[in-house]
């Protein structure tokens, strides 16, 4: 029987992903958000939330995420040490390694790619003054990390 080998195939460690770098981040939300990662239907019917703020919190800072860099794995929310349910890693696609520090928000200065995604994150709040769910993201912070 014909047998096929990959013979360049490598593996990296920590993670590989068809030659893609995977990045990791620890999002910290100010409070626990283990039952808010669907929208609460029932708070927007009863008058509790509005549309908006009817969101998920962790699907409203993903969304915010997700529209400057491609998200491959979400984690389960845990407490990473910031409490319990108040943690969430995500892994992101970095071509040609980890993203360098650089000015990716187009202000003075350069930051590393945790400083600009907790931007992002916060920004999703402080655009409308909306809290989602009770969580208000602008107390969220990121984090990078090493698996």
């Amino acid at each position: 029987m014909a047998q096929l080998f990959k013979r360049n195939e490598t593996i990296t460690v920590p993670a590989f992903k068809n030659g893609v770098t995977l990045q990791f981040f620890n999002i910290s939300f100010p409070s626990t958000v283990a039952n808010k990662l669907t929208a609460d239907n029932a708070g927007f019917v009863a008058g509790t939330y509005d549309a908006e703020q009817a969101k998920s919190p962790v699907a409203r800072a993903l969304e915010a995420i997700h529209a400057r860099v491609s998200i491959e794995i979400i984690g389960a929310v845990q407490d990473n040490g910031n409490g319990a349910g108040r943690d969430v890693r995500i892994g992101v696609a970095a071509i040609g390694g980890n993203y360098p520090s650089d000015n990716y928000d187009g202000a003075s200065g350069n930051e590393t790619m945790a400083a600009y995604l907790q931007v992002l994150v916060r920004a999703a709040s402080s655009t409308n003054s909306v809290s989602y769910q009770g969580v208000d993201l602008n107390s969220c912070t990121v984090t990078a990390f090493t698996i």
